[in-house]
């Protein structure tokens, strides 16, 4: 190699070595102070335009006084049931929790709304002792009614005749009767039976309202990753055969906003480095009407969701978001401003039209309510595409394949460091033909090289009669040119599939393997020692892609094969933040290449003739 060839390789992999440290150094020694630990909050507010009755928030938790004396076990407690009739007494709020080996659902009187789910199986923290995981609706509770000022009142609350549910019900004025049935199904999912019948004697006008989610934010302990936005908001057309639209993923060659546009002047949003110069601060919260009729929305974060579906759907949707607001950012001065939104909290809001009922005469809400872990058979189990939640996009069979074997391999030996190593061993099975052949064609390749100099030399200024003889070469000694890149094309889309299954895995969470903690995180060593977070499986997956590549037979331009060296060290940059699972998969995946390769370096192969 030349020493000005030398030279540019270094200047290379310095540049990415300085772009790779950059983010951790800033964040370390320069990037401002966390915003203060206070609650998030989302205001439901704003009526659909067109609609009657502007909304009204419901009342905030803390205002709310808690009633002593409920029990709050399974679904057998004793709750005492009053009688629904207008002389019945209004009792304070009370709270009541419905359970299975899966959840517990707390709810609460006021609103007939949930307050918060326990997830037992999951534990809030990468620690034994650790509480479950804790979905904290308290500042707006979900399955709430917004926009109805008397279906945020305290209801009367007992438990259905059968011991499997809850009912609700509310007397409220001009003869307006509610009640609502819940029941918890043995997984995550409530069915939720909203029943309005006019008691009186003159017509009852339901007012625009909407149904709510609770929010969803970002879980304790969980690293953000730069590459990835995990808090989400999907939504499913009710017409026009679209498909769902995931609210933080942007099409190729889309404008259409995402989530992170909601915080952006009008002007801005979708522009990137184009855009305009910000004339005023994002605001810390955002609202964003999806004016279409819609049969589902869910709120979601990396491994847990909530999927709001109402039986023939909702007129509009609005999606709010909150981004986190540092305290250093100042109105008054343009230089600490944000630029970019960091998303904090997510959640939505279904709107119904409103509705005249005539003297007698009800009206019937069915409402589906996941929620819960990111289980692809629990949400597919829902129907209606209730499963693109999980984002495995038109990879989807291959996705749900590859999770099964997964998880099946995890039921052979219950580690799931081990069960990706035995995935991995799987797919190189499957490929070893169409790798072995690749290989084979490279070395062939590489010992045509002499001949294909000649070829050069002799034709250099017959451009045309070089290439028919170069393929009448290849032709003689059946090297097919292109066979190299056959094996990356294959395997392109089991990658792509196998990135988008492990990247928000629930089954991943917490799992531990050899020194890593946490097998869908970074391994994040010594963080908050180092500047830089110490992971040692992207380390090793480099050494062993830059060992693969100076074992595969090459061939060609030596300047391209200075930059295949680069490889390595763009590799290490794109995965030093990654899931460890993924880093595992490809780190397992090149030592099989590279035993492969060794394997068939082994095997005497006589050399290609290249007489003239």
């Amino acid at each position: 190699m030349k020493k000005r060839s030398l030279l540019d390789v270094v200047i290379i992999a310095v540049l990415f070595t300085l772009m790779m440290a950059w983010g951790p150094l800033y964040q370390k020694f320069f990037a401002p102070p966390p915003p203060p630990a206070v609650e998030p909050q989302l205001e439901y507010s704003g009526a659909p335009e067109g609609m009657a009755s502007p909304m009204v928030a419901a009342p905030a938790a803390a205002e709310r006084a808690e009633e002593p004396g409920v029990d709050e076990g399974k679904t057998g407690a004793t709750i005492p049931p009053p009688e629904i009739s207008e002389a019945a007494p209004r009792r304070s709020r009370a709270t009541v929790t419905l359970s299975n080996e899966t959840v517990r659902v707390r709810f609460e009187s006021l609103g007939a709304a949930i307050s918060s789910v326990e997830l037992p199986q999951y534990r809030a923290l990468n620690d034994p002792n650790s509480p479950p995981v804790t979905l904290d609706f308290r500042s707006h509770p979900a399955l709430s009614y917004a926009g109805w000022p008397a279906l945020a009142e305290d209801m009367d609350l007992r438990l259905q005749p059968d011991g499997q549910g809850l009912l609700f019900s509310l007397v409220g004025e001009g003869g307006l009767r509610f009640t609502r049935s819940v029941i918890l199904t043995n997984r995550y999912q409530l069915l939720v039976e909203d029943v309005f019948v006019n008691a009186g004697e003159a017509p009852l006008l339901l007012p625009a309202h909407s149904l709510c989610t609770g929010p969803m934010r970002i879980p304790e302990g969980e690293h953000p990753v730069k590459s990835a936005q995990f808090l989400s908001l999907d939504t499913l057309p009710s017409a026009g055969g679209e498909r769902v639209r995931n609210w933080n993923r942007k099409g190729v060659l889309s404008s259409d906003a995402v989530l992170t546009d909601f915080f952006q002047e009008p002007e801005r949003r979708g522009r990137g480095c184009g855009a305009p110069r910000m004339t005023r601060p994002m605001p810390a919260a955002a609202k964003e009407r999806v004016r279409v009729d819609t049969d589902w929305v869910a709120a979601k974060n990396k491994f847990f969701v909530q999927i709001l579906a109402p039986e023939g759907g909702a007129h509009e949707v609005d999606l709010l978001v909150r981004r986190v607001v540092s305290e250093r950012e100042n109105p008054a001065d343009s230089r600490t401003w944000a630029a970019s939104p960091v998303l904090e909290e997510v959640a939505a809001q279904m709107w119904f039209e409103e509705r005249r009922l005539a003297p007698g005469e009800s009206l019937r809400r069915k409402v589906s309510y996941y929620v819960g872990p990111k289980e692809y058979d629990s949400v597919k189990r829902l129907g209606n595409h209730q499963e693109e939640v999980m984002e495995f996009g038109r990879l989807k069979p291959l996705c749900h394949l590859l999770l099964k074997t997964l998880n099946g391999a995890y039921r052979l030996i219950p580690n799931y460091g081990v069960a990706i190593i035995l995935v991995t061993f799987l797919i190189r099975i499957v490929f070893w033909p169409v790798t072995h052949k690749s290989t084979e064609s490279m070395k062939k390749m590489q010992e045509l090289q002499p001949k294909l100099q000649e070829l050069r030399a002799r034709y250099k200024d017959k451009p045309q009669k070089l290439q028919q003889e170069t393929m009448a070469l290849y032709k003689a000694h059946k090297v097919n040119p292109f066979g190299g890149c056959l094996p990356m094309i294959v395997q392109i889309p089991v990658f792509i599939a196998l990135f988008n299954v492990l990247r928000s895995a629930v089954e991943l969470r917490y799992a531990s393997f050899l020194w890593i903690r946490d097998l869908s995180e970074a391994e994040n060593l010594l963080a908050g020692i180092l500047p830089i977070p110490l992971n040692i499986l992207p380390l090793i997956m480099s050494a062993t892609m830059a060992w693969q590549q100076k074992l595969t037979p090459s061939g060609g331009d030596p300047s391209q094969q200075r930059m295949m060296m680069l490889m390595p060290l763009m590799m290490l940059f794109f995965f030093y933040t990654m899931p460890s699972a993924l880093v595992l998969y490809w780190t397992v995946n090149q030592v099989m290449m590279i035993t492969q390769l060794l394997w068939q370096r082994w095997r005497k192969k006589p050399a290609i003739g290249v007489a003239a």
